[in-house]
């Protein structure tokens, strides 16, 4: 019995590591927007990646609407973008990619804001994330138990992926934080 709560125990420690993980991210993008939307940025000047966050309701307009009205607003969408009417996101919007949090979706992240360097400190940090989401969704979707999933994990190993994770989230608040102090970060 005791081998499985230890086993149990390790897998569940994965799917709370994986959620620090996963607020740090959501949170530093909200930090991110909240940041851009403070600066009064023109549309004009803004750079165009993050554009596609700050024209997010055009876009879903033009996407949902009528052929009889996709020309008018995509006309408008693109007149928005060449004006000085002030950027503001939607202080809830999350790019998501559908990578569950996966390197690919950091890079759009880091992409869409600009943001300098690499998403993670190390490259071996990017096979961790690739890991750690799967070991989550494993046990999140009901694929695997905690238990078989701790039961691939010695006490040192978990010790070593928390030491990873605390890694990676540090780089990305960190890397976050340094971007707004650039008073030209979203040009």
């Amino acid at each position: 019995m005791r081998n499985d709560a230890s086993r149990s125990a390790k897998g569940l420690l994965i799917v709370q590591n994986y959620a620090v993980y996963e607020y740090v991210v959501v949170e530093s993008v909200r930090m991110l927007v909240g940041n851009v939307n403070s600066r009064a940025l023109p549309f004009a000047s803004t750079r165009a990646e993050l554009l596609a966050m700050a024209l997010d309701p055009e876009f879903a307009s033009v996407i949902a609407g009528s052929l009889k009205k996709t020309w008018d607003a995509r006309s408008a969408l693109l007149r928005k973008m060449r004006s000085n009417a002030v950027v503001t996101i939607s202080e809830g919007l999350f790019p998501k990619d559908g990578t569950q949090f996966r390197p690919a979706q950091i890079e759009t992240i880091w992409s869409l804001f600009g943001l300098p360097g690499t998403i993670v400190p190390t490259p071996r940090l990017r096979g961790h994330i690739e890991e750690m989401v799967d070991a989550r969704n494993r046990i999140a979707h009901g694929n695997d138990a905690p238990d078989t999933v701790g039961s691939r994990f010695t006490v040192a190993d978990v010790e070593k992926r928390i030491n990873d994770t605390e890694c990676v989230c540090t780089h990305i608040m960190t890397m976050a934080s340094r971007h707004t102090e650039n008073m030209n970060a979203f040009q």
